[in-house]
């Protein structure tokens, strides 16, 4: 991600030899604490994390719905647990574009509609 949106390399270095990142064992998002978070999320830099879908489910809408103006067919929502999803998903569903996907396959991993 880094390379693709053309970040600073030396930031994603610094995140990777903190202290707090080396030492952990596990999935960060799952099991570290909230100060934990707090330090890691501070070495960060916030245009890394704008695009992120945070917030009200709207807001995380929005965001989706913004990645998709900006080209993308698909937006992979991770982080998160189905149960903390599901507001999100149910958002999406009244304010999905009629007809906008309709080329595309409900399931993105199947194969592609003809024409």
């Amino acid at each position: 991600m880094v390379k693709t949106n053309r970040w600073d390399p030396a930031v994603l270095a610094r995140l990777r030899s903190d202290d707090v990142f080396t030492s952990f064992r596990g999935a960060i998002d799952e099991k570290a604490t909230t100060e934990q978070l707090e330090h890691l999320a501070g070495l960060i830099p916030d245009e890394w994390l704008a695009p992120a879908a945070t917030g009200s489910p709207a807001r995380c809408v929005d965001k989706i719905l913004g990645q998709f103006d900006l080209g993308a067919d698909g937006v992979i929502l991770h982080g998160a647990t189905p149960a903390e999803l599901a507001p999100i998903v149910d958002e999406y569903r009244r304010r999905r574009p009629a007809g906008r996907f309709d080329r595309l396959p409900a399931n993105p991993a199947g194969p592609l509609l003809p024409g």
